[in-house]
């Protein structure tokens, strides 16, 4: 029986020469497919960020133009014959617009954190009962604008936690603006903050809006992670607002829940760890989400 022999290509041979050459042809080709691919990349990029500048251009300006031009009004107001009530009114505007100008400046200013990398986090010991109040007598002139009521459950006691300041506030603004977007002229949001039954300390908010389908809710949870998606986004809907919260919450040891269902509006709960939170003892069990509990029992322990 003959012996199988292994085949070796000789240097020179017609062969060898020609695997060579094949090897150079795929890897040009691999080459010239990652710079497509980079190009097509970079290209998304531009045209993401020529949209968000472009919406921008019309979010901004909006609550700007009702700045000045009430502020104009109210300085003409003899010339103009205004009465007493009527430049309440004309203030009133004018602090609405600068609420809703401010909120898309601060939008802005976290998106453009998240993009360069510079978010940094300082830790200290928080009441969430406090924080909770703070947001929502910043919603409030929103709020009134449109017509909706923000119910609060449950204040006055302590409700601790550990985190960021900043960014624990930041978070709260955008579940209790996002909430007021949702929600039509006349609708409520309730909203509390305690300690969830293994004891971490959270805060929920539920709106009375439309609601949101199960691709709604990975959208809007995806809207910052997809950038070229995303930004265009931002001011539609929840916006970025859901995932920049829940961002900032998980980077910090928490657990960020959503739950939505059509026509019956949005439930979301954010928890932080304990005072006591040790990073090498910190048990991502005790964060597991939980069906959404009726807010108008309290569970603050």
């Amino acid at each position: 029986m003959r012996a199988l022999q292994l085949f070796h290509l000789s240097e020179g041979s017609l062969l060898a020469d020609y695997s060579s050459l094949m090897s150079e042809q795929l890897l040009r080709r691999r080459a010239d497919m990652e710079v497509r691919a980079a190009r097509a990349a970079a290209e998304n990029s531009i045209k993401a960020r020529s949209e968000f500048l472009a919406n921008m251009n019309h979010e901004l300006r909006t609550p700007l133009n009702a700045i000045i031009g009430f502020a104009t009004m109210l300085r003409q107001a003899d010339e103009l014959g205004l009465e007493g009530d009527r430049t309440v009114e004309y203030a009133q505007y004018i602090l609405q617009s600068a609420d809703l100008l401010l909120g898309h400046i601060d939008t802005i200013l976290e998106v453009a954190a998240f993009e360069s990398g510079d978010v940094e986090l300082s830790h200290a010991e928080l009441d969430l009962d406090v924080m909770l109040s703070e947001a929502i007598e910043r919603a409030k002139i929103r709020a009134d604008a449109a017509g909706v009521t923000i119910i609060r459950k449950g204040e006055g006691d302590p409700i601790l936690a550990w985190g960021d300041e900043t960014r624990v506030a930041q978070s709260i603004d955008h579940i209790v603006q996002t909430a007021l977007r949702a929600c039509a002229d006349g609708g409520r949001i309730l909203a509390r903050a305690a300690y969830d039954e293994t004891g971490l300390p959270e805060i929920a908010v539920r709106d009375e809006g439309e609601g949101l389908t199960e691709e709604e809710v990975k959208d809007a949870l995806s809207a910052f992670n997809e950038v070229h998606r995303g930004l265009d986004r931002a001011f539609s809907g929840p916006g970025v607002g859901y995932a920049i919260a829940k961002t900032f919450i998980e980077m910090q040891g928490g657990q960020f829940t959503i739950k939505s269902r059509k026509g019956r509006g949005t439930f979301v709960r954010l928890a932080l760890p304990e005072p006591e939170f040790n990073a090498e003892e910190f048990d991502e069990d005790l964060l597991e989400a939980e069906e959404p509990f009726d807010l108008e029992t309290s569970h603050a322990a």
